[in-house]
């Protein structure tokens, strides 16, 4: 971690709950050094599945809930990256700790 990095998650794999639970993850620095992290976790009505409520009775596959974020930096060098999160939110796909840099 480094200071000014926020990572996001809702994937079940990374302790996700459900994919509609996301949470975002800061971590608190002193001396250069993370000493803990805050987490806060927000429930969302739709997170893009293939039905309405992203939680479709019917699923064969957790990308058929919506989108399915592992690990996501939000914020690298306290800049929001809304294009990204936007483009994950609108169009899903399972993202893992292997696909961010």
């Amino acid at each position: 971690w480094l200071e000014g990095e926020v990572v996001l998650s809702n994937h079940p794999i990374a302790g996700g709950s459900h994919l509609p639970d996301i949470t975002v993850i800061t971590p608190v620095f002193k001396e250069n050094k993370p000493v803990f992290y805050v987490a806060s976790r927000g429930h969302h009505a739709d997170i893009g599945g293939i039905s309405p409520g992203s939680m479709p009775p019917f699923s064969k596959q957790l990308v058929e809930e919506g989108a399915a974020i592992e690990s996501f930096k939000l914020i690298k060098n306290n800049h929001f990256d809304e294009e990204v999160i936007t483009h994950l939110l609108n169009y899903p796909v399972t993202i893992s700790r292997d696909d961010i840099s």
